[in-house]
């Protein structure tokens, strides 16, 4: 009975949430309208203006005095129009920078809502109360992950607090499955959690510094540029000191940190220079046109890649390839997306055609999001039948224009190998009785997925609604286990995977 109240209270505070983001976002449709309908008025008031003075001047005289009216009408008209022209840029400019606040606030509100929810976690000792905390701070995660992808900062100067905020959410998903299995959380898990809530300390009081050093005039559509005094990059910057003193977590998550030295399978060649590394680049992306390509550095980790820079279409491009084969691991394109102008199935063509320049084969879409006027999709290839997660690559492309403005490529070079595919012990129809006769399964296909630090297992994804709300389940293909599931969370940041 416990369990069910549990989930009622659950289901009405996401209910709540989803209630508040669409109300959010019929204010933000309404200023917009006014801001159109305001710059339609102005137009008109112009026009109205150069008629009035032509009505005047006496627009039917000829001669000099003709020509002089004729060329004072011209020279208004243009004036009006590029007065239109220059309100409707300075508009489109206030959106962005609208959208650039909006995603700054939310990631401090997001973050101070994590502090909050781990004092709780640390402070309790009641199973399901912790639960409550912990389901709380893997949204909170999500959301301000989310938030911080739309800043207008190079991914190395953020590295460390999406690190952060990704670690406490992952560590949360962690932990929660725990209680779930009836098992206990240990010291040591407790331990970990008080070392990641200081590092969130951390981050919140550099998020709050940045915020006391800001002044009314502050753009934060220059917060990635380095210049000093810049409150905001100063202090994601300093983020940086955490490293030594990082509590280095190993468990069963996507960004543990354990994850760091395990074998890079994907990655086979020689080795290549700085200067190949920026041709490599040039070709890659050739019909981008990038002007200034220059090495930015080295980079060491799981895997060692050399930085190259470059400027695309005025805007600043980044990218990171491997020394080891020469592989595009890495790229983010800094230009701004203002409008949809290209459908999810053409853009999801390109991607792919993208990826088999790069030489990925057998990939195809798994999932596909828009937000903010960009496309995200996540591909993985197909073997005998199975989708392989593992070796998933994330493509990112701006609606607006169509052009190819991110990938990550990481977890596919790290996991990809040559896979001998079992074959299943259950059918699709018996492992359908492990999930909720509730669910509507609309898709079911075999899958592999990764299982804590290196381990894969061969599932049944099946797809389905439950009150109108989506789900993904994996019953292991073998033992009938469930191995996970996510629920779809629509947000105002796009569809969330929870």
């Amino acid at each position: 009975m416990e369990d069910n109240n549990a989930k009622m209270q659950e289901k009405a505070r996401l209910k709540a949430e989803r209630y508040k983001e669409k109300a959010a976002a019929r204010r933000e449709k309404t200023r917009r309208k006014a801001e159109k309908k305001e710059l339609r008025e102005q137009y008109k008031a112009e026009r109205a203006r150069v008629k009035s003075e032509e009505k005047r001047t006496g627009g039917g005289k000829r001669g000099l005095v003709a020509a002089v009216i004729t060329f004072a009408l011209s020279t208004a008209v243009l004036s009006g129009l590029l007065a239109y022209n220059n309100f409707y840029s300075e508009a489109a400019d206030s959106r962005l920078e609208t959208g650039y606040r909006k995603s700054f606030y939310d990631t401090v509100v997001q973050v101070d809502n994590m502090d909050l929810n781990l004092s709780k976690a640390l402070a309790s000792k009641d199973d399901k109360a912790v639960q409550t905390y912990l389901i709380d701070l893997a949204v909170n995660s999500e959301l301000a992950e989310s938030n911080l992808q739309q800043l207008p900062i190079e991914d190395e100067s953020k590295f460390y607090t999406t690190k952060i905020v990704n670690q406490v959410g992952d560590f949360a998903k962690y932990l929660n499955k725990k209680l779930v299995m009836c098992e206990e959380i240990t010291v040591a898990d407790y331990d970990n959690l008080k070392n990641l809530y200081n590092a969130n300390a951390a981050l919140k009081n550099a998020l709050q510094s940045a915020m006391r050093n800001m002044d009314g005039n502050y753009s934060f559509s220059d917060m990635g540029k380095a210049f000093s005094g810049n409150a905001l990059l100063e202090n994601f910057n300093k983020l940086q000191e955490l490293s030594v003193e990082y509590p280095e977590l190993i468990y069963d998550g996507p960004f543990s940190d354990g994850k760091d030295t395990r074998e890079i399978k994907g990655l086979s060649g020689e080795k290549i220079t700085s200067r190949e590394a920026e041709e490599i680049f040039a070709d890659i992306f050739s019909e981008y046109s990038p002007k200034k390509i220059s090495s930015a550095g080295k980079s060491t980790g799981a895997i060692t890649t050399f930085c190259v820079q470059a400027k695309i279409k005025g805007e600043t491009a980044y990218a990171q390839i491997s020394e080891t084969g020469g592989k595009l691991i890495m790229y983010s394109y800094a230009g701004s997306c203002a409008a949809v102008n290209y459908e999810r199935y053409y853009l999801t063509d390109k991607a792919l055609a993208f990826l088999e320049r790069l030489g990925f084969t057998d990939m195809q879409a798994v999932w596909v999001n828009l937000n903010n006027n960009v496309y995200t999709i996540n591909f993985a290839p197909e073997i005998s039948g199975a989708v392989i997660y593992p070796d998933l690559v994330k493509v990112r492309l701006c609606a607006e224009t169509g052009m190819i403005i991110g990938l990550e490529a990481t977890s596919y070079y790290a996991n990809h190998t040559e896979r001998e595919i079992a074959k299943p012990t259950l059918s699709a129809s018996a492992a359908r009785k492990k999930v909720s006769e509730d669910i509507a399964t609309e898709t079911v296909r075999l899958a592999v997925v990764p299982v804590g630090d290196s381990a894969e297992k061969l599932c049944y994804e099946f797809s389905g609604e439950l009150n109108g709300e989506t789900y993904y389940i994996y019953i292991d293909a073998i033992n009938g286990n469930q191995v996970e599931m996510f629920k779809v969370i629509e947000s105002e940041e796009g569809s969330l995977l929870m």
